[in-house]
Order: structure tokens, then sequence, then C-alpha cells
């Protein structure tokens, strides 16, 4: 006797955060099984075999562009949905497929994705497919009718954190808990506004405080978080003074909880960052107060004021000096990310760079280098992909010897010229109607 439907899911390094939050989602809906892979390779052998046991096996896959460079998972995307029979739906949702919902469609073969957060969406998509009702209604879905048009109905209201768990723990499942959504400042390079929107939202302390005394509970020791800016908590929209009663507030409370487990705090860092005009000697000096981290991340990105503003960054070189002061002077090892092959750099901005870059190493701070990637759903989507020129690249090798420079920029110049040869193939086929508008 088979089952009304199973819900199978990639869940792996790269996406565990998002599909905790989904699996979460899932887990509360009648008569669905959700079960997670963490080799994607097995995805489409797994999707059949659970034939035999449900009606229908809906395949959710949450993604990112980078993942699409591996030859290997994009040989499984295009296998998986060349061999589906009529049982087996496929939905495609993370920061690719919102930012190319066309390409995820047309190239990729994905029955449905769903653009921006999906706690709303996916639950009450699989509903209406489980149900045989109509999925082209359900807000946040695109989708391709029976005609061959593209439907869109629009996106669902934001969440309130508050309502939504971050993980499923009931499963086991944990992770870096999402305290803030959402951004204001909309940098041309990067997709977190154009995906979640420009309204920032905060989970609540007591709620943050009631997961980790769960992981607490759990044994889990390492409290991590997820929000674009460390110091934006508690902000109602884009302001230069972070709020540091709020802030305090909630460290000083994450801490009494801590001693009860033993736990440590890392906020500020790995997998989130401060803004630098956040990062003033007041907040340096709350963080230090409280948190386990010994360095701080700080988002730079250039050198360059011309190129700063130019990208939407809303802060300036000097900010970013002020903020690797604060941090050395409160105890901090300052990581200060930039990121090199921006559309519009000059040579000129590239000297500034440099020149910024050898004074934060000079004060104390480490430098984490990127290369710019034209990622679907930006401004900057159909930039050309970013190098390091090679005079640049010397000097890169001086500071890399003297270990004040680190960074992947080698394997980013060769993913951003795959994510460009994607596009020349059609396999990333951004359109600008359905290029993510932050609303």
């Amino acid at each position: 006797m088979t089952g009304k439907a199973a819900v199978l899911m990639y869940y792996g390094p790269s996406n565990k955060y998002s599909v905790n939050a989904l699996v979460a989602v899932l887990d509360l809906l009648d008569e669905i099984d959700v079960y997670l892979v963490e080799d994607y390779v097995k995805t489409p052998f797994l999707a059949r075999s659970l034939l035999n046991k449900y009606n229908t096996v809906i395949i959710g896959m949450s993604f990112n562009t980078l993942m699409l460079t591996d030859k290997k998972f994009l040989d499984t995307i295009f296998l998986l949905n060349k061999n589906k029979s009529r049982n087996i739906i496929t939905i495609a949702g993370g920061p690719h497929p919102s930012g190319d919902p066309i390409g995820s469609i047309e190239s990729l073969k994905f029955d449905y994705v769903i653009i921006g957060e999906g706690e709303r969406s996916l639950p009450k998509l699989v509903e209406e497919l489980t149900e045989k009702g109509d999925p082209y209604n359900v807000e946040g879905v695109f989708a391709k009718d029976d005609s061959g048009k593209f439907v869109f109905k629009k996106r669902p209201r934001i969440i309130d954190l508050d309502e939504y768990h971050p993980f499923p723990f009931w499963r086991y499942l944990f992770g870096a808990i999402e305290i803030t959504r959402g951004c204001p400042i909309g940098c041309k390079y990067c997709q977190v506004t154009y995906m979640h929107g420009p309204i920032l939202r905060h989970r609540s302390i007591e709620n943050i405080l009631y997961y980790l005394d769960i992981m607490g509970r759990h044994e889990l020791k390492d409290w991590r978080f997820i929000t674009p800016n460390s110091l934006c908590y508690g902000m109602r929209g884009y302001e230069r003074e972070p709020r540091l009663e709020i802030i305090e507030e909630l460290l000083d409370k994450m801490s009494l909880l801590s001693r009860k487990y033993n736990g440590r705090i890392f906020y500020g860092t790995f997998p989130s960052e401060v803004r630098p005009e956040h990062l003033t000697h007041e907040a340096a000096k709350v963080l230090r107060k409280y948190v386990s981290n010994k360095n701080i991340i700080i988002g730079a990105q250039s050198g360059s004021n011309r190129v700063l503003k130019y990208i939407g960054r809303k802060h300036t070189i000097e900010d970013v000096y002020e903020a690797v002061e604060a941090a050395i002077k409160n105890g901090f090892t300052p990581d200060v990310d930039y990121i090199i092959g921006l559309p519009g750099e000059q040579k000129e901005d590239l000297e500034e760079t440099l020149v910024s870059i050898k004074k934060i190493t000079s004060m104390g701070g480490r430098v984490h280098l990127h290369v710019f990637l034209p990622l679907p759903g930006t401004p900057f989507s159909m930039a050309p992909p970013g190098r390091i020129p090679d005079w640049f690249k010397k000097e890169v090798y001086k500071l890399l010897g003297k270990g004040k420079l680190y960074g992947q920029w080698k394997m980013q110049e060769e993913l951003a010229e795959k994510i460009h040869e994607l596009r020349i193939k059609g396999i990333i086929m951004p359109h600008k109607k359905y290029i993510l508008q932050a609303k």
C-alpha cells in the first residue's frame, strides 16, 4: 500500500542552514514524509525507489550558483529532471533559482521555482500538489503553465522569524540561528537584499534564547548566528549607529544562559560579519565583554571610495580604518573582506585598494581576499567575471608570505569564469523582467 506523498531534499554543507528551516516547516504537514539525502548523486535513484511506497514524490533542491559550477552537481540536476516520471515533481529554491527562475525552468527543467524565502511558499506548494489543487496560485512560485506561459503571482508577505523554527531540533539537526533577515543596503553584487528584501526582521531575544537552550540541552556548546550584519540587531532600517543597548541585552542574556551549559558565543564572525561604520569603539567594547571569538569579520570590499559609492556600500574606506582600530584596541583580530574585479573598477581604484590593504595589515589586521562573482538576481549579474591583474597578484603574494592575507581568489577566478560560461551556454538565463526586485 502506498502513502500519500514524500518530499526528498538534498542536505549538504552548502545549503544546510536553509534546508534546516524548510524541513522544520515541512515536518508540520499532515501525511507528508520528509527525507534528506546527503549525497546529491543518489537523489534521482532514491526518488524512484520512494515511488514504491508513495503516490507522489516531490524533490526539493535548494542551491546557490557556485554549486552549479560543479559539473557533477549540474549533471545530477540534468539527470534528475530528464528521467522523472509524472509522479515525480521537482522544485528548485534558494539563491540561484531565485535569481534565475527562467533558467531553472527552461534550462535545468525544474517544474517549479520558489523565489525568495520559502517558509510560506514551499509547504503551500506541497499541499497544492498533493491535493491536486492549483500550484500556480501559490504566492512566491514561478512556473510554466500548460500553455507554455510563465506564471508568477507575487511574493508572499515577509515572514516573522519568531513564527518559524531555525532548525528541526526534533530530528537532532542543528545549526547557526538566523537572528536577522533582510538587508536595506542593496549592494549591487550581493543577492541578500534582492532575495530577502530590504526590510530588517529580527528574531526576538526570548526566541533566540529558547533555541539556544535547546542546543545547550543537546550539549551543543558553540553558538553561532546568521545575520547580514551582526551589529544591525534591533535596527528598523539602515542606521549609522548600532543599537548597542539592544545588542548588549541580547548578548548579556545569552551569556547568562551560556554559563548554564558552559557554552561559547561567536558573534561578529563566521557565518556572519559586521559593517565597518557600525564597529565603533563602544560596539567593540560590548562585543569583547561577551563573545568567545578572537576575530571579527569586517566587510570593506574596496579601498576606493569611488567604487564603494558605485556598488552601493554606504560606507567609506575611512570607516574601515576606524573599525579596524576599534577591533584591535579591544583585543580582536580584524579579518577584512575585499572583493577584486568589481564592475567599473579601474587601475587607480586597485592602487587605492592596495594602499588600504597595506595600511590595514600594518595596523595589525588581516585581509581576506575575494574575486567578484556575477551572481544572478543582482544588478551586476550580467557583468564580466572578476579577475585580479598580474601586477596586483605580485603584491598579494608578498602579503600572503607574511601571513597578512589569505583567501581562495585563485579558485574564485575560475568560478567566476565558469558562471560566465554557464550564462553563455544558456544554462543561466537572466531576464531583466525577472531580476529580483527589492520590495
